[in-house]
C-alpha cells in the first residue's frame, strides 16, 4: 500500500487495514498487523502523537449532537497519519474500526468494544440508523471489497458537500488517511464542476471509484 498522496490521486490499497480479504500490489504489502486490544487502558499507553487528550470525565454524560460530532470528527482528524489508535491513554487497536470506536468514545457515545465493521453495520441497522444517501459529518461510512459485496470496512465522515460528496477518514495499513466518496456518482471521478467526487481505491489489484465500494452510512450520534 502506498501512503496517501493528494486526494485526486489513486489511493493504493487504502482499505487494507480492515478485516476484509484484499490482494494488494507488490509494493502494497497486505496482510494487516494483528488487532490490538481495543479499549484497553495500558500503563504505558500515552495519547497518539499529535492528539490532544480528552479526559474521560468530560464525556461521561451525553453531549448535544453538534458537540458530539465536533468531538468525534476532531479526534479522528487529529489522528491522520497514526497507524495505531491510542487516545487519552487507551489503545483501540490498528484496524479500521478502531478509529471510529475511539472517535465515538471521545464523543461520549461509545461503540461496543472490539466491534468490527460488519458488527457496527448490523448495530446501525438494528437501531434504524443505516442509510444510503445524505451523509453528514460524524456518520459512519461502510465499504465493501467489491461492488455489491458485504461490509468489510468502516470510516468516519469528516465533512459532506451538498452534492453528496463525503470526505471519509479511514485507518489504513500506513495510517489514518482521507478519501472522497460519492454514492450517487459512483462511476465518476469528477463532478460537473470539475471537482473530485470519488477517489480511486485499489482493491484486488484493480482501481475502482470509491463510490462503487460504498455500502452506505449510519448516523449513530
Amino acid at each position: 500500500m502506498s501512503p496517501l498522496r493528494t486526494l485526486p490521486v489513486a489511493l493504493a490499497g487504502l482499505l487494507a487495514a480492515c478485516a476484509g480479504p484484499m490482494r494488494a500490489a507488490r509494493d502494497n504489502p497486505l496482510p494487516p498487523p494483528a488487532q490490538g486490544r481495543a479499549g484497553i487502558r495500558e500503563p504505558d499507553a500515552g495519547p497518539a502523537r499529535g492528539v490532544a487528550p480528552v479526559r474521560a470525565s468530560a464525556v461521561t454524560r451525553p453531549l448535544p449532537r453538534a458537540l458530539a460530532v465536533e468531538r468525534a470528527v476532531g479526534t479522528a482528524a487529529r489522528l491522520v497519519g497514526a497507524r495505531e489508535i491510542a487516545v487519552d491513554g487507551v489503545r483501540y487497536g490498528d484496524r479500521c474500526a478502531a478509529l471510529v470506536r475511539a472517535a465515538y468514545a471521545q464523543a461520549g457515545a461509545p461503540l461496543p468494544a472490539e466491534a468490527d465493521p460488519r458488527e457496527l453495520h448490523a448495530l446501525a441497522r438494528d437501531r434504524g440508523a443505516a442509510r444510503r444517501w445524505a451523509p453528514a459529518a460524524g456518520d459512519l461510512a461502510f465499504l465493501a471489497d467489491r461492488p455489491g459485496g458485504p461490509v468489510e470496512h468502516v470510516g468516519l465522515v469528516e465533512s459532506a458537500a451538498g452534492d453528496g460528496t463525503a470526505v471519509v477518514l479511514h485507518l489504513t495499513e500506513h495510517g489514518v488517511a482521507r478519501f472522497r466518496v460519492n454514492l450517487g456518482k459512483a462511476w465518476k471521478l469528477k463532478g460537473e464542476d470539475g471537482r473530485t467526487v470519488n477517489d480511486l481505491l485499489v482493491v484486488g489489484g484493480g482501481r475502482l471509484p470509491a463510490g462503487r465500494l460504498l455500502v452506505g452510512y449510519a448516523r449513530l450520534l
